[in-house]
């Protein structure tokens, strides 16, 4: 990490992906980056002389459907496709394009195709499920939104659209089953307003209720913020849970107590066995948008002596406001066992957008999108906004991006102090403790603790997560590891 360290410190004109560890080709940097005509020009270049020529071919077609240029877009398909007309991503969109063009019939048959061969075949059968539901054939739309659910019930995106055809059929409370198993992955807007929609029917005023003072409260700016709140004052008299959101506390100046060129190597181990090590790094103070900010590291690696448990080679870089701590661009290298990606995650906070842009194992690219609930961090930034809620003394429940899925972590501040022994040195610490309801990088999932140095910088000492077996306990490394760590490769 010194490495990654002294490089960032040197360079002139910065962005999250200028690090030496990471192999982008120029294509892949300028695509994550949002510049999308120039990776359009680079992706086709490199279709000339790539020896699979379908990945590229697929990324300069997607780039120029995203444009609307359906011309291009379909020229570059017939090139991926006569290279390898089993090629996945590229069935996918060809159906989407036959669909655009009302050739109905055979974009039907090029999505059924890519259900067959996409590696992640939810994606072809939302699409599918959700032309279906366009055209109004509910039945054929309802089998392939809920085999998508099926294929992954981390993607979101069909529980809406599913629930909307069990409401249509008169099946109000498999709806509201379905819908609530949506809502408890990912508070989405489309799942709320269909959730609300779906208690309305069933007689649940209260619940209806509930639904809409969690949008109100985290999609302000959404297209129909008003339609909800014209209802909520229809049912304002109706009791309903309480909402336990609450915004972060005010924050200024005096919270940037992030010490610039902290580095800091972290032990973790399950029982007694070393299976890891994370490294977490404050690289500099920074603006961003305008914005004061940090930017921060988290790498994570297992021990190699233990590649039959895990396999593990993630960096995980953000830029975090510097006052709220909040994320503003989000970059993840995953290596996580079979999970090999590079994704770039933007929060358009004064829009309401999340946007995110992703390259798979292969090569090839993806886009999504989704309305940004307020004050949303992601599941690695977690770790340093918990040093904020110590600082501010302050319990919240908040929302945390996982895998594009908005969800739920609360984090309790009790106001106590604990001794504890690091390094066999006896600590006083600040602690706190909280759930994730979720499950997250590694497993983290469920409970945890975590202990933190009663010095300005609140520093991370130790904590301890549940897993999908059992614990893990994160310990700050002994001074001689401290700039040594073992494991990053």
């Amino acid at each position: 990490m010194i490495l990654i360290l002294s490089f960032l410190m040197g360079l002139n004109a910065q962005t999250i992906l200028d690090t030496p560890v990471y192999s982008l080709t120029v294509a892949q940097r300028t695509w994550l980056l949002g510049q999308n005509e120039e990776a359009y020009r680079l992706y086709e270049a490199e279709a000339s002389t790539a020896p699979q020529k379908e990945i590229p071919s697929f990324n300069a077609a997607y780039l120029a459907f995203l444009a609307g240029r359906l011309i291009e877009a379909d020229r570059h398909l017939g090139q991926a496709l006569q290279a390898n007309p089993k090629y996945g991503p590229a069935l996918w969109l060809k159906g989407i394009i036959e669909f655009e063009r009302h050739n109905l019939k055979s974009g039907a048959a090029y999505l059924k195709q890519a259900i067959r061969y996409h590696e992640m075949p939810e994606i072809p059968g939302f699409t599918l499920g959700k032309k279906y539901h366009e055209l109004g054939q509910y039945a054929e739309a309802a089998g392939y939104l809920d085999q998508a659910i099926r294929d992954d019930a981390l993607f979101t995106y069909p529980y809406a659209y599913l629930g909307d055809v069990l409401i249509r059929s008169g099946n109000i409370k498999e709806a509201i089953k379905t819908l609530e198993k949506g809502l408890s992955r990912s508070y989405d807007t489309d799942i709320l307003l269909k959730l609300a929609e779906a208690y309305r029917k069933n007689g649940q005023i209260a619940d209806e209720k509930h639904c809409f003072q969690l949008f109100e409260y985290f999609f302000p700016y959404h297209s129909e913020i008003d339609h909800v709140r014209r209802r909520l004052a229809e049912i304002q008299t109706t009791s309903s849970k309480p909402m336990a959101f609450k915004p972060p506390p005010d924050s200024d100046a005096s919270d940037r107590f992030f010490p610039a060129s902290e580095d800091v190597l972290y032990d973790v181990k399950w029982g007694p066995l070393q299976i890891g090590e994370i490294n977490t790094v404050i690289v500099r103070e920074t603006e961003f948008r305008g914005y004061p900010a940090y930017l921060v590291i988290f790498s994570l690696d297992s021990n190699p002596a233990l590649e039959f448990i895990a396999h593990l080679h993630s960096d995980y870089v953000s830029i975090i406001h510097r006052d709220s701590k909040q994320v503003m661009q989000h970059y993840i290298h995953a290596r996580e066992n079979d999970i090999i990606h590079e994704k770039l995650y933007d929060f358009d906070r004064e829009k309401g957008r999340f946007i995110c842009r992703v390259i798979r194992e292969d090569g090839h690219i993806e886009y999504f999108e989704k309305t940004l609930p307020k004050h949303t961090i992601d599941g690695t930034s977690i770790l340093f906004y918990a040093r904020q809620i110590v600082k501010k003394q302050v319990d919240i429940r908040l929302m945390t991006i996982i895998d594009e899925n908005f969800v739920v972590s609360e984090i309790f501040y009790p106001g106590q102090t604990q001794t504890i022994t690091v390094a066999g040195r006896d600590e006083p610490t600040w602690w706190i403790y909280g759930e994730n309801k979720y499950k997250g990088i590694v497993g983290f999932t469920g409970k945890f603790r975590g202990w933190f140095r009663q010095n300005r910088a609140l520093l991370p000492v130790q904590a301890d997560f549940e897993i999908w077996v059992g614990r893990i306990s994160v310990t700050l490394a002994a001074p001689e590891q401290q700039g040594h760590p073992r494991y990053a490769r």
